[in-house]
């Protein structure tokens, strides 16, 4: 009798084939159960989801009714730490966590209503490695001014500070750093770093496209290997404007000129110490130092407490609990950030960047318009570009509805490309001094990855239907008919943006075109240039708005975030609005942790520069390219 082969190490046992006549007294295991989630998830949907929808409507209903228990005496913490944004999606489950980011306008209002706070003695403001640009700079700055006028003190700390961060807080009635802390004080710089040459050892052949002859520093980078003299002119023009605008609000805040200011920065200031001499800051103190000369300010004895209230729970304070005028008219504030394409946006599930779609910003000018509590529109605008149908069809709807109420754009750091074309058409905008604007004009690449394929071996066969199927998916050079007709459509898409530019603006379309080019501009530059209207944030946004929606002049007008907010159980079943899954969202959520995941990420990190080459390169939305190119995944 053969023996059975045994089954190698580690290998799972063969299965046993059911048997026709059981041994006597054999009684077969009764059959697994089903899975509990099976018969557990009707339970939860039904009762454990109610629940939980409650006890989030609980928390979120406390913290709007009134911020929670305010302290007779204590200070507004404005913490400023990482990236500042200007938009978080609401949604019942991030707020019942406490995941719901401060936005600048949350700072802004909150400093606002502690104007009026009596028990708010004073705002602290602690600067801990925050990332914004000089429009938000100085929303913030005219905030904190804004403070003070109430005769309250602003204290402010930082363990170090450069130039910009050091232009929201130069205006604090205490200002410390602790000894021998960095303080850079130096000025500006901006430097271009080209890709054509890397490009070349690696056999990647690139067509430059563009129109607009200072479009642009992202452009000449992909697509030359220096910059043309427009683009050096312009770049110096707005180190120039950045640094007169710097100067001139240190040498305000500090009671200095700004010839004085220009020459320290010549000194080149790098320590606390420096600063101080030159009283730019008014003392080195370490954290507990800072908390004792607080509690003096709240006559508050050497072992107490000093009573803090952060910007994300003061936020929820009503301006009437806060103890200023009710405000009973409302401006809705919409807010369009970061790279504009069409659909929903999303993560990118390879670098983790965000881009802004359209749909919800439609959908949100939309229900603005249908919302008779709704006077009049804020459209907060925070883009560097994006591609162009999906800001066209935002354009398209702040048409709409201007024709039916006010819709004023207030434009943060950036609203430049793409971020002026959402802009364009409302009915009146308001940029800061600082923000980059206007940059109306397109550029593109296509590349040829033919030489790339020889040097790594690839073999790259292509098949076609058609006699252009292949001119721009980067397998060949375009030829010189294919070139001319790409460069044709690149050129009657200029002139639409122009076109529409002037629309916009009440301008014809020679008087624009001397503006467009492609040139960015400062917001102090473009107003000069009737590219804007007036220069301010949210305050001077929300009068205009208020003035252009006939309310009484000494009407009280309340801003108010405005969008579609997803419920308890969209988020929780992962659902959009209209009750399908919520499959982009989760599908790039999934590709990224699959990535990370992998152990590869590690393996092939990027070179600094080489993601935004990457996807110059291969036609993603990054930037503002029309028509943007089309990727087809098989």
């Amino acid at each position: 009798m053969n023996e059975p082969t045994p089954p190698p190490p580690g290998a799972l046992p063969p299965a046993l084939p059911p048997r026709a006549d059981p041994l006597p007294g054999f009684r077969p295991p009764p059959p697994a159960p089903p899975a509990r989630k099976r018969k557990v998830w009707p339970w939860a949907l039904l009762f454990g989801l109610p629940a939980f929808c409650c006890l989030g409507l609980g928390f979120s209903a406390s913290l709007a009714g009134g911020g929670g228990h305010i302290p007779k005496a204590a200070v507004l913490k404005v913490h400023l730490k990482g990236s500042l944004t200007e938009r978080a999606p609401k949604d019942d489950l991030a707020e019942l966590l406490g995941k719901t980011p401060v936005t600048v306008h949350d700072i802004v209002s909150s400093l606002e209503k502690a104007k009026s706070d009596k028990r708010i003695k004073a705002v602290l403001v602690q600067l801990d490695g925050a990332s914004f640009g000089w429009g938000k700079a100085d929303e913030l700055r005219d905030a904190l001014v804004d403070f003070k006028s109430s005769g309250k003190p602003v204290y402010a700390f930082a363990e170090a500070l450069d130039e910009k961060e050091y232009s929201v807080v130069a205006v604090a009635d205490h200002l410390y750093l602790p000894p021998d802390s960095f303080f850079e004080f130096n000025g500006f710089t901006a430097d271009v770093l080209h890709y054509p040459g890397l490009l070349e050892k690696l056999g990647v052949q690139v067509q430059y496209f563009r129109y607009g002859k200072y479009k642009s520093i992202s452009g000449e980078s992909m697509g030359r290997f220096a910059l043309t003299e427009p683009v050096k002119e312009m770049i110096r023009d707005e180190l120039d404007q950045q640094w007169q605008l710097f100067t001139q609000a240190i040498a305000k805040a500090r009671k200095k000129s700004p010839d004085e200011v220009k020459a320290l920065a010549d000194g080149f200031g790098l320590k606390a110490e420096w600063a101080l001499k030159n009283q730019l800051i008014d003392a080195t103190l370490y954290w507990d130092e800072v908390e004792t000369a607080l509690r003096k300010e709240l006559s508050l004895k050497a072992d107490e407490k000093v009573p803090m209230v952060s910007v994300a729970r003061y936020r929820h304070l009503s301006y009437d609990d806060a103890g200023a005028p009710k405000r009973k008219h409302k401006v809705a504030l919409i807010t369009s950030q970061g790279l504009i394409v069409a659909g929903k946006g999303g993560v990118d599930p390879f670098s983790g960047d965000e881009s802004q779609g359209a749909q919800p910003i439609i959908e949100a000018l939309r229900s603005a318009v249908k919302d008779d509590d709704i006077k009049a529109v804020v459209l907060r605008v925070d883009s560097p570009g994006g591609a162009g149908l999906g800001c066209d069809l935002v354009r398209r709807e702040v048409e709409k509805l201007r024709e039916k109420k006010p819709v004023v754009v207030s434009m943060s750091d950036y609203a430049a490309s793409g971020g002026y074309w959402v802009s364009m058409d409302a009915s009146a905008i308001v940029a800061q001094p600082g923000t980059l604007t206007g940059s109306i004009g397109i550029w593109s690449v296509i590349p040829n990855l033919k030489g790339t394929y020889e040097k790594l071996g690839l073999n790259h066969e292509v098949f076609t239907q058609g006699a252009h199927a292949d001119a721009v998916i980067g397998a060949r050079p375009m030829n010189e008919d294919e070139a001319k007709r790409f460069d044709d459509e690149l050129k009657a898409s200029y002139d639409r943006f122009v076109e529409l530019a002037a629309k916009g603006r009440g301008k014809t379309h020679e008087a624009l075109e001397v503006v467009a080019q492609g040139r960015t501009w400062l917001g102090v530059q473009a107003k000069e240039n009737g590219l804007v209207d007036q220069l301010g944030g949210f305050a001077v946004a929300r009068s205009l708005a208020a003035q252009k929606a006939k309310l009484p002049a000494d009407a009280a007008v309340e801003l108010v975030p405005y969008e579609k907010k997803r419920s308890l159980l969209q988020e929780a079943l992962a659902l959009d609005e209209e009750g399908g899954e919520d499959a982009p969202e989760l599908t790039s959520a999934a590709l990224r942790a699959a990535w990370n995941a992998s152990g590869v990420a590690g393996l092939v990190a990027p070179a600094p520069g080489s993601v935004a080459a990457a996807r110059a390169l291969l036609g993603g939305e990054r930037f503002f390219t029309l028509p943007p190119l089309r990727v087809d995944v098989h």
